[in-house]
């Protein structure tokens, strides 16, 4: 077996230059998903994030195309964040109803509660933008509605259990994922009822998991 090349060390001072490129990239991030939020991705301009994000236009050119490769990447960021909460809280559950319950629950207790404009970004189709940001935004539909079904053959596998048919856990996945988009464009992702997001949430929980259970036999 041939000797593998080493792999080269990083000085000191790449090291820093990276993490500054890392943190540049971040706060254009943050800085974009707060004004689009607010203002709409339309009236939001380059200039507007730079400004926010204190850099450069061209800094922000340095790392996005233009404005729709931005927004494409702010939505894969808040997906990347809702998979992460999610797949913890499921996976410190003991079982996979409770998995199911307590993903459910962090979605609206860690993202809607204290990042309302991620979930404005996520769900609302009046934001409006190119293809780029409407593939963007499916993926990441796919990705969760895959994620549950993974989720759910899991579990009822380790518990010894069946689903009424094969296909099952695929319709409980992509019902469970509609579910979350059409509350948030319901209750206009909870401007109508910004006091009762814990309440939603725990009577959307128990909706889906009594899905669940009765389509779940020994």
């Amino acid at each position: 077996m041939k000797n593998q090349p080493k792999t080269k060390k990083l000085s000191a001072s790449a090291l820093r230059r990276e993490r500054e490129k890392q943190m540049r990239r971040k706060s254009i991030l943050s800085a974009a998903e707060i004004l689009f939020a607010q203002n709409g991705y339309r009236r939001t301009k380059i200039e507007d994030i730079a400004e926010k994000a204190e850099v450069s236009v061209g800094t922000v050119y340095g790392y996005f195309r233009n404005k729709e490769e931005l927004l494409a990447a702010v939505l894969d960021d808040i997906g990347l964040y809702i998979r992460k909460i999610a797949g913890k809280a499921f996976g410190e559950a003991d079982s996979v109803i409770e998995g199911i319950e307590r993903a459910g629950m962090a979605f609206f207790e860690e993202l809607c509660r204290p990042y309302p404009e991620k979930a404005l970004l996520l769900y609302d189709e009046s934001i409006g933008a190119g293809d780029q940001f409407v593939n963007a935004r499916r993926n990441f539909m796919l990705k969760m509605t895959e994620d549950v079904r993974v989720a759910l053959m899991k579990g009822k596998d380790g518990l010894g259990l069946k689903f009424a048919s094969g296909i099952s856990a695929e319709v409980i996945a992509v019902c469970t994922t509609a579910i979350f988009v059409w509350l948030g464009m319901y209750y206009k992702i909870w401007q109508k009822r910004p006091g009762d997001i814990n309440t939603i949430g725990r009577a959307a929980v128990t909706y889906i998991v009594g899905g669940i259970k009765s389509l779940m036999v020994s």
